[in-house]
């Protein structure tokens, strides 16, 4: 079925989004089998993942790495698009009570029954023996970790930070942000955001998880002011719609997406090869790292571009097992980490390669969260909110 021009501005992004959700469950499937995975049994709140298995795979640490320099930037990027349009047209109650139903009630509920039942496994594997409701109490009276629903917390903040500024500016603002330059955006997004990352980085560190205040508000603190540049990014481009500037379906990055996917592939090598051949007596440590983190917010702002391109510049008809995977998509983040560490931990006995064990997990996981959320939408006021 050909699409219509006002579908067509439409479906690449939502498609776009429902690609990085997918990538969302590869990467979770993936931890268990990297080399670099490590599972701490005094504490298996701090292992590398919940369940870490005996066989790996060293190209799922290229896999591993790859994803998560970039993936959670555009999600941000992506919830930002909409959000001035959104207030504009709702108003900042209306805006507010949406998004707090839409993101604050999955995350708590989720985050009291689902991250339980999906860590659970994990205490099992350290030597836990206590039964399913003692751990649950013992759970949310502890640490309380949220998994990936830390996401959807952080996104409701953002977005109560564009609701206070609307406030301010909005009823004002006439002003439209038609970005038309590809690369002036791209070298400004990489400028900005080496200027607020390496500060927190060399703050924080690479791998820190703190509570905002109390858990379960965990988030990377590191990255903070990273997620919000892309989020302001969105809704900066977001103001004069997705038909006009560089994401438009004819703007720079849908006209030249070869390049700019091609410019993704490489900065990611860049990455990948640089920084370890620089690890040598002959190369200063600061050097080194001030090498490393120039490439990673390079490779974050290359691979943005580049999926956003590709996605704007190829997706033109409208796809029934993917408009499909677009409905159940955010109901699919929200459950798949249960089935992600629940298939890790049945397959730990299992003899096989690392490789057959993630297909294995990532088709269980697709499948099974695809399922439950189709389930979950049959179900009207779920429907209405999620």
């Amino acid at each position: 079925m050909e699409l219509t021009t006002r579908h067509s501005r439409e479906v690449s992004i939502d498609y776009l989004r429902a690609f990085i959700t997918i990538l969302v469950l590869l990467h979770h499937s993936a931890l268990a089998y990297t080399t670099f995975a490590h599972f701490d049994v005094s504490n298996y709140l701090a292992s590398t993942a919940p369940i870490v298995d005996s066989h790996r795979w060293i190209v799922l640490d290229y896999v591993e790495n790859f994803n998560d320099v970039f993936f959670m930037s555009l999600m941000f990027f992506i919830s930002g698009l909409f959000v001035w349009r959104a207030l504009k047209r709702k108003g900042v109650s209306a805006f507010l009570r949406d998004r707090v139903l839409r993101l604050g009630v999955p995350f708590l509920v989720g985050t009291v029954f689902l991250m339980p039942l999906a860590y659970y496994p994990s205490f099992l594997e350290a030597g836990g023996n206590s039964a399913y409701v003692r751990y649950w109490f013992d759970f949310l009276s502890g640490p309380w970790p949220p998994g990936p629903l830390w996401f959807l917390w952080l996104l409701l903040v953002f977005d109560l930070l564009a609701a206070t500024l609307f406030l301010i500016v909005g009823p004002k603002q006439r002003k439209q942000f038609s970005i038309r330059s590809g690369i002036k955006a791209f070298l400004a997004l990489f400028g900005i955001g080496f200027f607020v990352y390496l500060p927190m980085l060399a703050h924080f560190g690479f791998s820190a998880w703190i509570p905002l205040g109390l858990p379960p508000l965990y988030f990377q603190p590191a990255r903070f002011f990273l997620y919000l540049t892309w989020f302001v990014f969105g809704a900066i481009v977001g103001t004069a719609g997705t038909s006009t500037g560089i994401i438009a379906e004819g703007g720079p990055l849908a006209r030249h997406w070869p390049l700019w996917l091609a410019a993704c592939v490489i900065v990611y090598n860049l990455l990948w090869f640089v920084p370890p051949a620089l690890a040598n007596p002959h190369v200063s440590k600061p050097l080194h790292d001030l090498t490393y983190v120039i490439l990673w917010v390079l490779s974050c702002c290359a691979s943005c571009f580049g999926f956003v391109a590709l996605f704007r510049g190829t997706v033109r008809k409208h796809r029934k097992w993917m408009d499909s995977v677009v409905r159940a998509a955010y109901m699919m983040y929200i459950v798949h980490y249960v089935f992600v560490i629940w298939t890790q931990y049945l397959l730990l006995p299992v003899s096989a390669p690392a490789e057959v064990k993630f297909v294995i997990t990532l088709a269980a996981t697709i499948a099974a969260s695809w399922l439950t959320a189709s389930l979950v939408l049959r179900v009207r006021i779920l429907r209405s909110v999620l």
